[in-house]
Order: structure tokens, then sequence, then C-alpha cells
């Protein structure tokens, strides 16, 4: 997986915040806690500051565009999931499997999408899953659907766990990268771990 800081920067950097430890490996860069919803990313400027904020406090970033889109008329209808092939075994799965809380033989799965709302192209996912953790109906829409993950996966009641925040530079696509665990079950387990990055187009 791609670092959250930029190239020469780490997390005491403006615009970096994570709840990962130092190192410069994924492995190294494991959950300590959550981020704090109240705590504002440094360096941000409204509305993008609102935005990470709102992604911290959510349950579904789904929903929370959805909502966010609505509320600044941006694109028409639902939100749906364009597929891109998917990416073949990351050299980082051991360092991710530890993330998920599973064990270097369990099955890890990748999505790769862009979430679109109308004609408005809204963020950029890497989502690696864990398919024993989910339903086998689930599954099947993951692998044959547009529907975003979190969508599908709604009836396990899941939660976010952010770990990383990142502002990026001005005059690209992007403007934030995101990173968390999704969470479901009794007692909750991590069922995936996202990458999104969301777009300018949220915050003209």
């Amino acid at each position: 997986m791609p670092q959250v800081a930029r190239a020469g920067c780490n997390a005491r950097c403006p615009g970096v915040r994570t709840a990962w430890k130092g190192g410069r490996s994924l492995a190294a860069r494991m959950p300590r806690s959550r981020l704090s919803a109240a705590t504002p990313l440094p360096g941000a400027e409204e509305p993008i500051a609102t935005l990470a904020r709102r992604l911290r406090e959510t349950t579904s970033a789904t929903r929370l565009l959805a909502a966010w889109c609505a509320e600044r008329g941006i694109g028409e209808g639902p939100i749906r999931a364009e597929r891109h092939p998917a990416l073949p075994t990351p050299p980082e799965a051991a360092a991710i499997a530890v993330l998920l809380e599973a064990d270097r033989t369990t099955p890890l799965r990748h999505r790769r999408v862009t979430l679109w709302r109308g004609a408005a192209a809204l963020s950029d996912c890497d989502i690696w899953w864990l398919p024993g953790r989910i339903a086998p109906s689930m599954r099947h829409a993951l692998d044959t659907t547009d529907r975003p993950f979190g969508l599908v996966v709604e009836a396990l009641h899941p939660t976010r766990r952010t770990l990383a925040e990142a502002l990026l530079p001005g005059g690209g696509a992007h403007v934030l990268d995101h990173r968390a665990l999704l969470l479901a079950g009794s007692p909750p387990r991590p069922c995936a771990l996202v990458r999104e990055r969301y777009r300018r187009r949220l915050v003209e």
C-alpha cells in the first residue's frame, strides 16, 4: 500500500494525521487508536476540513457522500461504483492481513472502484477485504454489481476506524487521502481495509 505521507514528509508534517506508529513499512504502521473526530486535520481549510471531520465521524462513507452531494448539488441519483481491474496480491499482503487480524493463509480480496453520482466522479477507492467475514450473497454482489462496498455490507452494521488522513497537493484531481478499517460482528472484527482518495469536485 502506498505511503500516506507525501515524499519527504512524515506524520508530523502539516496536512498529515495518522494513528499508525512510526516506521516506513506498512507493517510498522499498526493502528494505535482511532483518530479523534474532534481534532481538525492540520492545514485543512473549509470545506475540506468539514469533509474530513464528517468522514471521521461516519459509519458509512457512501452514505456520507450521498448526503454531501445532496447538500451541495453535486450529481444526481444514487452513488454507484465503477469497478476497475483488481490488483494482484500486493507485496504488503502480509502486513494488510495483520491490520485485518487475519493470518497469511486467509483469503484476501481487492476491489478498486471509482464512486460516481450521476456524471460526477466523487472518489477513487482501494478496498482489501476478507471474503470469509461477509455473507456469500455479499461476496457475489461485490463481484457482479456496481453497488458500493459500504452498501453491500450494510446489513452487518459495520463501523469505521480512521487510521490516517492527509491533504493532497493542490492542482491534482484529489484533495484528501483517507485510510480506515471497517469492522463488523460481535465482538467487532475488521472485514476490510480501505484507502479513499476524494476528488476536488466535492469541495469546489
